[in-house]
């Protein structure tokens, strides 16, 4: 009986995700998505509603549908493809998480900014994507 209770703490421990585990998924999954230019992907750690701005391409949207948002986007990554994407900075404070990166496509180079939120149910949705392009 004692070893039955010890396997079955040590499968909850390894099974229970750690503090940070949601919050890296939703990073990871901003990281492969921009690395690959997957729209797609990116758009499944959407809040219903984001705030979009891509100023290379006039986008600035306060509040767009996230399927919409999904669209632009892979508009922007076909005229944009991604040769490099790297993270420069990522925080969070109550709730929030918050990302800066640099993202690299044919001699053009944007500053993105990336706002989470943690929703009830713990798992974080991105509010806001910001691409500014530099120089």
């Amino acid at each position: 009986m004692h070893t039955l209770i010890h396997f079955v703490l040590g499968l909850l421990v390894w099974v229970t995700p750690g503090k940070n585990t949601v919050g890296n998924n939703i990073s990871q999954t901003v990281v492969v998505s921009m690395r690959s230019g997957d729209a797609s992907r990116l758009s499944t750690g959407f809040a219903r509603t984001i705030e979009l701005v891509i100023d290379s391409e006039r986008v600035d949207f306060p509040a767009v549908q996230a399927d919409h948002a999904q669209l632009i986007l892979r508009s922007f990554f076909r005229k944009y493809p991604p040769r490099r994407f790297q993270l420069t900075y990522e925080g969070s404070a109550d709730r929030l998480r918050y990302s800066t990166g640099t993202y690299e496509s044919n001699g053009k180079q944007f500053s993105v900014y990336v706002l989470m939120h943690q929703t009830n149910s713990q798992q974080y949705v991105i509010n806001a994507l910001h691409f500014r392009k530099e120089g």
